[in-house]
């Protein structure tokens, strides 16, 4: 499913990038429990007072360092797959059940969209069309000089 072109059919108003963003980031880390303490680093940025507790976002902050961690035993690589990253719309973000049902009905109407064609094809299908409809005029044509040549029989006897 594209999530990217569900939304587009849901809310046709809607454009990429500025009021959605749907993203990707591939495999991405998950700690397993118990791996937290081996591997979590703290990074220092200011020390805290005397007799302050020290408070994570102002006097340090946690970085994993999964170098020091091994896959599959300590973290496992976990695919989220595409995901609607950012929101800005008015409306509610729409849930799996209804961006799959509007995929299916992109689905459908692109099935049933008439193909686009070239140049190239546009004038030789014209052609094709204008061809036909000399042919259906000189039949209609010809028909008309047989009418009139048997009114032209049937007057002179």
């Amino acid at each position: 499913m594209n999530i990217a072109l569900s939304i587009m059919h849901l809310y046709p108003t809607a454009v990429s990038l500025q009021d959605f963003i749907v993203q990707d980031n591939g495999p991405e880390p998950v700690l397993r429990l118990g791996a937290e303490a081996k591997g979590r680093v703290r990074y220092e940025i200011k020390p805290p007072e005397i007799a302050e507790q020290p408070v994570e976002g102002v006097h340090y902050r946690h970085g994993i360092d999964y170098n020091l961690l091994v896959e599959g035993e300590d973290y496992d690589l976990v695919e989220r797959g595409p995901h609607i990253a950012v929101w800005k719309l008015d409306v509610p973000q729409p849930t799996e059940a209804e961006l799959q049902a509007a995929w299916e009905a992109y689905q459908e109407a692109e099935a049933n969209k008439p193909p686009v064609l070239t140049e190239m094809e546009q004038l030789q299908q014209k052609n094709v069309m204008l061809r036909a409809q000399n042919h259906a005029l000189s039949e209609r044509a010809d028909f008309i000089e047989d009418i009139i040549a048997e009114m032209a029989t049937q007057v002179y006897s």
